[in-house]
């Protein structure tokens, strides 16, 4: 018997009005935002709920521009760059950015932002109908983390194609990276103009090349013979959305930013400190700032509604699991393995971190690591605590040099 990891969340793609899917070439469509949600939730009518989500997402109104900056976290970006992109100040807009780099004598980065809001609300939405966003990401992140392998240089152009929109990630060799957008229905002839220059000045820069379905790929070789360049690749869309891409939640570039502790005390206590700060003329920075801190407060809402509706799925099943338990164990004479494990959860100390655990018919396994501050006693109060169970199964302790420490008994009749 193992213990396993949780499934990784589906990754979905909002692009324009339809929603994109791993594995199928057939996208679903939509009127508007609020319709989205519900499209989406009717696609996943079957599925057990809470579903989680990782959304890629590039709706029409959403953008993404390079920049100057300063080098800073979210709050700094905000002030400094809040007069020309006035997104980032406002509570109600889902913004991020890519890793800060220098660039010159200073730093630059992309900015991505909603010119209309509809991120936050969307997610809440979904939150509503059992579909849990976790993170949400811009389509030209997706794209950037997409490949499997990159070159010496660092060169990689990576192009997400559609009948009617385009998106690309160029990473140039020197220089920042950039990214590029195009639509409407000369969308493909304007991409395979831009790319037939990349390939006339560097046939060896590796690209690859997402399109939707097999027509847009033809579509685009009645341009381009793409067959002539052998650093081009393809990958299909619902094949790049299966991929294992690793998006840490930590990025900058999340759309969902992670949790900012913000009470209300807190929230009193800055706008008090940001009206002295006014009074005295220099109270702008101060206000940008507490708007940063609305943003983040509301984007802490989306992500309570999933918690909330997560909490109200584990409390209804709580009874369940407990009569499923008793009906496994009792009269059954097979092993207490319910009971042990609920016995190793409620009496690990915090000092021990558990490697790997074995049950079976008879036998008892477990192996793992002691902090070195930890009393030198800390292992053989555990294993006292453990048999304190009925005399159900006992199990000795044995302490291994480097600080492992390992026990190991029987199941009783």
């Amino acid at each position: 018997m193992f213990i396993s990891r949780p499934s990784d969340p589906r990754t979905v793609l909002l692009w324009g009005d339809q929603w994109w899917f791993a594995g199928t070439a057939t996208p679903l469509g939509f009127t508007d935002l609020t319709q989205a949600a519900e499209a989406l939730a009717k696609h996943y009518a079957d599925e057990p709920k809470p579903m989680r989500l990782r959304l890629v997402y590039q709706p029409d109104a959403f953008r993404s521009v390079r920049t100057t900056c300063p080098m800073g976290d979210r709050r700094l970006l905000s002030a400094a760059l809040g007069a020309e992109f006035p997104a980032l100040t406002q509570s109600d807009r889902a913004w991020s950015h890519e890793h800060i780099l220098p660039l010159h004598e200073g730093y630059s980065t992309l900015l991505h932002f909603e010119e209309t809001p509809a991120l936050f609300a969307l997610a809440t939405q979904l939150a509503e109908l059992g579909l849990a966003v976790e993170s949400a990401w811009p389509l030209a992140t997706f794209l950037h983390e997409l490949p499997a392998e990159w070159t010496e240089s660092g060169a990689m152009t990576v192009v997400a194609l559609h009948a009617d929109r385009a998106l690309a990630h160029r990473h140039p060799a020197t220089g920042p990276a950039e990214v590029r957008r195009w639509d409407g229905d000369g969308t493909i002839a304007e991409v395979s103009q831009w790319l037939g220059s990349l390939l006339a000045e560097n046939a060896d820069e590796p690209i690859l090349l997402v399109p939707a379905d097999h027509e847009v790929a033809a579509s685009l070789e009645s341009f381009i013979r793409l067959a002539d360049y052998a650093a081009l690749e393809q990958l299909q869309l619902p094949q790049a959305l299966g991929q294992r891409v690793v998006l840490p939640r930590y990025h900058p570039a999340q759309l969902l930013p992670r949790e900012a502790i913000v009470t209300r005390q807190r929230a009193l206590i800055a706008a008090g400190i940001a009206l002295l700060l006014t009074a005295a003329g220099i109270g702008g920075t101060a206000i940008q700032t507490v708007m940063a801190a609305r943003s983040e407060h509301t984007m802490v809402q989306a992500r309570t509604a999933n918690l909330r509706m997560e909490l109200v799925r584990l409390r209804e099943n709580a009874s369940a699991i407990a009569d499923l338990r008793s009906l496994i164990e009792a009269g059954s004479g097979s092993p207490p393995f319910s009971a042990i494990l609920d016995k190793i959860g409620r009496s690990i100390p915090p000092v021990i971190a558990l490697d790997e655990l074995r049950l079976s018919a008879r036998r008892i396994s477990l192996e793992g690591w002691i902090a070195p501050s930890a009393p030198p006693t800390t292992a053989e109060h555990w294993r006292t605590a453990l048999n304190s169970a009925g005399g159900r199964w006992a199990v000795d302790t044995q302490l291994r040099p480097g600080g492992a420490v390992s026990m190991s008994g029987d199941f009783k009749p």
